[in-house]
């Protein structure tokens, strides 16, 4: 089944996320110049829901207990505390 399909029909907030960073990486590593825009293009979503899972898969390989949330919501929001936890530390309180 190809990606396209995969993506749409997915119910898993997590596996659909894993299906747009394999596709994209996929394409970056076989085509020169492939950007979140073609991969946009390509799912019928937008570049700021590309942006924002593959920066939450990235940060999933980082904290795989990320994928134990409820929603893509819940893990957006984990990841940006924890974002947030790392730039806060070693700052003068």
């Amino acid at each position: 089944m190809e990606y396209f399909e995969r993506y749409h029909r997915e119910k898993n907030w997590y596996n659909k996320i894993l299906l747009i960073e394999v596709y994209h990486m996929k394409c970056r590593n076989s085509e020169v110049g492939w950007t979140i825009n073609k991969t946009a293009a390509f799912f019928g979503v937008s570049i700021g829901l590309i942006s924002e899972n593959l920066a939450l898969a990235e940060t999933i390989h980082k904290y795989p207990e990320l994928i134990n949330c409820d929603s893509r919501t819940d893990a957006l929001k984990r990841m940006n505390e924890l974002i947030r936890g790392q730039n806060n530390e070693g700052k003068v309180k």
